[in-house]
């Protein structure tokens, strides 16, 4: 008997993350279970849209829900006050599910509010996937996720650092392992990787992610100032509020003819581009607010792709990479060590060791973060 599933996230379509695009394309294939989507956009042939206005006072005017005893229930929560539960009562009104299935921990605790004032039955199976951004101890403080603990069955993580934050939340019986994974078809096979020529050209980097604090872009142009190279040259591929103050940087430094900013590019187009890189440069930092990337799915794709990856050590990335074993490693923010591993590489890219690094990073993806192979533990979780 199939199992009545959904999944509810922010907004599906252009605006949804690649491995969330792969991950519903997976469970609309499958025969175990019959799949609904629910997101805050609109409604079309094969999604349901609760289309909230952003102004409270608009939510609680147009709220279909406001005269429902359930309603009044949800005053108790801030969620309920702002009119955002009462939308949520309307679309559950005549709709029964086995399980839930909630990305974001924020979304999670809507669904768990409803299940605590009686509008979901407490037998419907609540599974929540974390991210990286909702577990900001300076947004949502330590008590935020504490009606989870009761009221989820399933917490999902990705990282190291993601089940160190989710166990602060209280959140520690229910933690399940499932990282964010890379397609099997953009993972490169081991016999097909040789060693790298000499480059004849330029010795490419690339950099891929939106221009904002952590992606530590500025470190990223210090490097290649202090690498001082003309061989080398750098592309980032992204768009993102620091754009021009990056451009302007680079135009300050006098290395805008080693420095080309691509702007943003379909994932399509970013394979192409890791496929025609010899090395992947992810230069980190934590923010002003102490954030940090949770696992970088960049750095995987590179590794997949056989690159040399060099990174900065910091959130999970070191769960998957291993400095001189998989890839390379830098203290965030040490622009001369990052400097000193980047020369070694462009001197050594061609040697036998190098290759031996390549092939354990893909060896690394392929074992532990096939974006197939977790679907199928994802299906298992949601119909068990």
């Amino acid at each position: 008997m199939e199992k009545k599933v959904l999944v509810f996230m922010n907004y599906y379509g252009k605006s949804s993350e690649t491995f969330i695009a792969d991950e519903l394309q997976f469970l609309f294939t499958k025969s175990e279970i019959s799949l609904e989507i629910l997101h805050y956009g609109k409604s079309n042939d094969r999604i349901s849209g609760l289309d909230m206005p952003t102004s409270t006072l608009k939510r609680f005017v147009q709220n279909p829900a406001k005269f429902s005893l359930y309603y009044f229930k949800s005053l108790k929560f801030k969620n309920g006050l702002n009119g955002s539960l009462g939308y949520l009562i309307n679309f559950f009104r005549e709709r029964k599910f086995d399980t839930i299935y909630c990305h974001f921990g924020t979304n999670g605790k809507l669904i768990a509010q409803l299940k605590a004032i009686g509008v979901i039955p407490k037998t419907t199976k609540l599974i929540i996937r974390f991210h990286g951004l909702d577990m900001n101890f300076e947004k949502y403080n330590i008590g935020f996720y504490k009606i989870l603990r009761t009221h989820a069955d399933i917490v999902l993580y990705g990282t190291q650092m993601a089940k160190s934050k989710l166990s602060k939340y209280g959140l520690t019986r229910q933690l399940v392992k499932l990282p964010v994974g890379i397609s099997r078809n953009n993972i490169v096979s081991i016999k097909n990787l040789s060693n790298y020529g000499i480059c004849i050209g330029d010795f490419k980097v690339l950099s891929v992610g939106r221009f904002i604090e952590l992606k530590g872009h500025r470190l990223a142009v210090d490097i290649l100032s202090k690498l001082n190279d003309d061989n080398v040259k750098f592309e980032i591929i992204g768009d993102g509020p620091l754009f021009s103050e990056i451009a302007n940087y680079i135009k300050l430094k006098k290395i805008d003819k080693k420095i080309n900013l691509l702007g943003m590019k379909n994932h399509h187009e970013v394979i192409s581009e890791l496929q025609n890189s010899i090395t992947y440069l992810y230069s980190g930092v934590y923010d002003s607010e102490g954030r940090c990337e949770n696992q970088a799915t960049s750095v995987l794709e590179a590794m997949a792709q056989g690159k040399i990856v060099l990174s900065s050590a910091l959130g999970g990335i070191p769960d998957y990479l291993i400095d001189n074993v998989n890839g390379f490693l830098c203290e965030p923010g040490n622009v001369n060590q990052f400097v000193d591993k980047l020369r070694w590489i462009v001197q050594n890219y061609t040697s036998n060791e190098m290759l031996e690094i390549r092939k354990n990073a893909i060896i690394t993806v392929q074992s532990s973060y096939c974006q197939e192979n977790l679907n199928e533990k994802l299906l298992k979780l949601l119909i068990e």
